[in-house]
């Protein structure tokens, strides 16, 4: 008799914790229901007055994708299946495995998603519980056991959903080395180290040109100011001639914790300091337990497939990186690839993430290798990583769009927004912004996963209609869009305050190496350390009808190693601005580098600067513009205002009266650029 009135005690419960709409249990297709107040042993189905068998929702995701195994075992899938999750934190102990028995198919697909409503979040990490006491000068501490067992290693916090900061210093930017000795030590100003506790773990951070290394320290001198760090036998050493930035900080010591937010954990006796901004007491503090949160397992080379699944209105947070145990030499190159990431869909294809929250992970929050999928609508930011990684092996295209990407790269700060790393695909009205690196990158140099030249080159790179800023935060070598391929369109891009912190300037298009077949065109560039850079053997690219305002060294920079030429490189049609008179219009690396036509452009510079001396940088004999014309460059270029609706609110818009319709000039409409466009297209 009691286990019959409790029974419908917690029936009556359910049914206010799940408000009934008609509609769901009654929908077509098939429907599981997921809450944390669930039970795996009920139905999954929403509870129902006088009807037993519909007893509750389940309590994992998990157990709802096998229970959708267990009915399509019973009979092939005769209509769309939906699993609902209702709000709530759901820890996972392990990552989420979807494998090619859990596809949906074309007709009947299989969809996970937020209950309306609501944002129930996936998380890979535990709460720390554990008392905490005073250690000193406000700085608490607890002891995490299964730390001192050896059973738990973690790199990051959260508080309240928000990351807490490893100790570091310096806590604002960065100490320079002094000079390097050799490739694993270098010499350090005064005062910059210490022989801290447990020295050994202290990981120090040296940024070279267009990467990082994570090194630990071997052993400090005190008397030379020596630095000597354990060899990790690849990367760029220390004292490589391309690391022209070779700044670096610390982190990792519980002497230098002094600011509110800053943590250390002593992994030898499991104890966890912290200093925290408010009372702890009422704060929930998370540290992550798992490297991966989900994974899509399939097999493209027997043709098994993970497919027809949408993961939609979930939040993923709280996973974890991994430092090798002779630290992190660099990635060799950009991007800055470290697996496993975060959301990790391999072997997949027709398979949807869309309107989803990634936050809170330590490498690339999602990464996709297959074909025909689409990542629409995510936000991704607070992620050690880079936002995306795409793969497509075959000639249907990965659709990547509308996607809201910032504030990455924090563990890994060469990783970039959108890392196209093999195959083609579509990029489009993506917002990025806030990045270390590159917004979108794309290359064709060989990896582990890629082998030299893309796979599917036929399928073509579209990089349309999105939204870049504020990258080149940390490194050099970088720009807002930086492709080294074949075969692209890139066209009605905004790319914005994209600004270098050394020798190698921040560009807001970087054609480099190699790249070839490629248009760029309608984009509008501004604010930059220079605007575009045509590098390395490139040929076969038009730049036309584009808007490049105020490169702060110089507008366009054709450039070339002295043993390589460009071949075919066309200027057709765009305008040139720029406010100061020391910023030079082109540089060129001599004949080899120069376009084969420049024409039909708009420039101006207040006060007649394009005709001084060297408005033309690196060309023997057309270091003017009078010898640049001379020698048959722009002849029918008009060097006069444009005339920009407001230049100072950086609206591009061009007066009806604008001489640029004179060459023929088409206007750039950005109305659709980034997330203000519809997204009706992604659903």
């Amino acid at each position: 008799m009691f286990l019959k009135i409790f029974r419908t005690v917690l029936i009556l419960v359910l049914m206010i914790n799940v408000p009934i709409k008609a509609d769901l249990n009654n929908k077509p297709g098939a429907t599981f229901f997921v809450a944390t107040s669930g039970n795996n042993s009920w139905s999954g189905k929403l509870p129902e007055p006088n009807n037993e068998k519909t007893d509750g929702p389940f309590a994992t995701i998990k157990k709802a994708r096998d229970a959708i195994h267990e009915l399509k075992a019973k009979h092939s899938l005769t209509k769309p299946v939906t699993v609902m999750i209702r709000a709530g934190t759901y820890f996972l102990d392990k990552p989420l495995v979807f494998m090619p028995q859990d596809s949906g198919t074309k007709s009947y697909p299989i969809t996970y998603t937020a209950y309306p409503g609501e944002r129930p979040i996936l998380s890979g990490g535990r709460k720390i519980v554990e008392p905490w006491k005073t250690y000193k000068d406000n700085i608490l501490v607890c002891a995490v056991k299964e730390v001192k067992d050896d059973k738990w290693i973690f790199r990051q916090l959260f508080v309240d959903g928000k990351r807490q900061r490893r100790s570091r210093i310096p806590n604002r930017g960065f100490y320079k080395m002094e000079k390097p000795i050799d490739r694993i030590a270098f010499k350090y100003e005064e005062g910059n180290f210490k022989k801290w506790q447990n020295l050994n773990d202290v990981e120090v951070i040296v940024c070279h040109s267009w990467n990082e290394s994570r090194l630990l320290v071997a052993e400090i001198n005190e008397q030379e100011r020596i630095v000597t760090f354990v060899d990790a036998k690849a990367g760029h050493p220390i004292n490589w001639s391309g690391a022209t930035l070779n700044q670096y900080y610390i982190e990792n010591t519980l002497e230098e914790l002094d600011e509110p937010g800053e943590w250390y954990l002593d992994k030898h006796t499991g104890k966890l300091y912290y200093r925290p901004a408010q009372k702890v007491e009422d704060s929930e503090v998370i540290a992550p337990v798992l490297n991966q949160l989900m994974r899509f397992q399939g097999n493209t080379e027997k043709n098994e497939y993970v497919q027809y699944i949408t993961v939609s209105g979930l939040t993923f947070s709280d996973a974890d990186w991994i430092l090798p145990e002779k630290g992190y030499p660099d990635c060799g190159d950009v991007g800055d690839i470290v697996e496993p990431s975060a959301i990790t869909l391999d072997g997949v294809r027709y398979c949807t993430l869309k309107d989803n929250l990634i936050k809170n992970v330590g490498t690339y929050a999602i990464e996709v290798n297959g074909c025909g999928n689409r990542i629409t609508g995510n936000e991704i930011f607070d992620v050690g990583g880079g936002g995306i990684i795409t793969r497509s092996f075959s000639k249907e295209r990965n659709i990547i769009s509308y996607n809201h990407i910032h504030h990455c790269g924090i563990v890994y700060h060469s990783a970039v927004g959108i890392n196209i790393d093999d195959g083609g695909g579509t990029i489009s009205h993506n917002l990025i912004h806030d990045m270390p690196h590159s917004g979108i990158y794309t290359r064709h140099w060989s990896t582990r996963n890629q082998p030299l030249g893309r796979r599917n080159q036929e399928q073509g790179l579209i990089i349309e209609n999105n939204e870049i800023y504020n990258c080149s935060q940390i490194l050099d070598d970088s720009g807002g869009i930086f492709v080294r391929d074949s075969d692209m369109i890139i066209r009605n891009n905004l790319i914005h305050d994209v600004y270098c912190q050394g020798r190698c300037p921040g560009w807001g298009i970087y054609l480099g190496c190699e790249s070839r077949n490629t248009k760029v065109q309608n984009n509008i560039v501004y604010r930059t350390t220079e605007s575009v850079h045509v590098w390395y053997k490139d040929r076969n690219i038009t730049l036309e009808n584009n808007i490049f305002i105020d490169g702060q060294r110089t507008q366009i920079n054709y450039q070339n190693p002295r043993n390589l030429r460009h071949d075919n490189i066309k200027f057709l049609r765009n305008i040139i601005y720029y406010s100061d008179p020391a910023a030079s219009l082109f540089r060129i690396s001599g004949t080899r580098s120069a376009p084969i036509e420049s024409d039909y452009n708009i420039f101006f510079c207040p006060g007649e600067c394009i005709c001084r001396d060297s408005v033309i940088e690196g060309l023997p004999g057309t270091d003017t513009w009078e010898k640049w014309q001379e020698a048959g460059f722009d002849i029918h270029t008009v060097v006069a205002d444009p005339l920009f609706l407001d230049v100072a609110n950086d609206v591009y818009i061009l007066d009806a009266n604008s001489p640029a319709f004179e060459v023929g000039f088409k206007p750039i409409d950005t109305s659709e650029v980034g997330l203000r466009a519809k997204r009706s297209e992604i659903y």
